[in-house]
């Protein structure tokens, strides 16, 4: 598979982060899905058949983003992950062995960070953090 052709499923709350997501990720040659709530976002999962990397959001409600990321790994267990957040430091991912192939970056990013990121967990590298650092699995 090419990495232009993957699948990723964007999920945010709040509108404008989710926008910019899109924007940045669609600009870079990926079909982006999105999905504003964790149900939304299974419904779209259903609907794709098949995605390659999600991009959450860690704090929305009443699904949170590590809930959705253990419904969706009950479907399809090879998902490559991405947690986004303004509000829960990686070391709570550290802590959290649930998800051990995810990745973590800080609100606000830059575009290239995000990029990055994206292409790391595509590509199946080692958990990595915005700004480069290699998070311990």
């Amino acid at each position: 598979m090419s990495e232009t052709a993957a699948v990723i499923l964007a999920v945010d709350d709040e509108l404008p982060d989710l926008e910019n997501v899109a924007r940045v990720l669609s600009e870079s040659g990926y079909k982006v899905v999105t999905a504003r709530a964790g149900q939304e976002a299974l419904q779209a999962h259903a609907q794709q058949g098949r995605i390659d990397l999600l991009v959450t959001d860690i704090a929305m409600s009443p699904m949170n983003g590590r809930e959705l990321a253990h419904a969706l790994l009950e479907r399809q267990n090879d998902l490559r992950v991405i947690f986004v957040s303004g509000y829960v430091g990686e070391q709570a991912l550290r802590d959290d062995n649930s998800f051990p192939g995810a990745s973590f970056l800080r609100k606000p990013f830059a575009a290239e960070d995000l990029q990055r990121m994206v292409r790391a967990a595509l590509n199946g590298h080692m958990r990595r953090s915005a700004g480069g650092q290699g998070i311990p699995n």
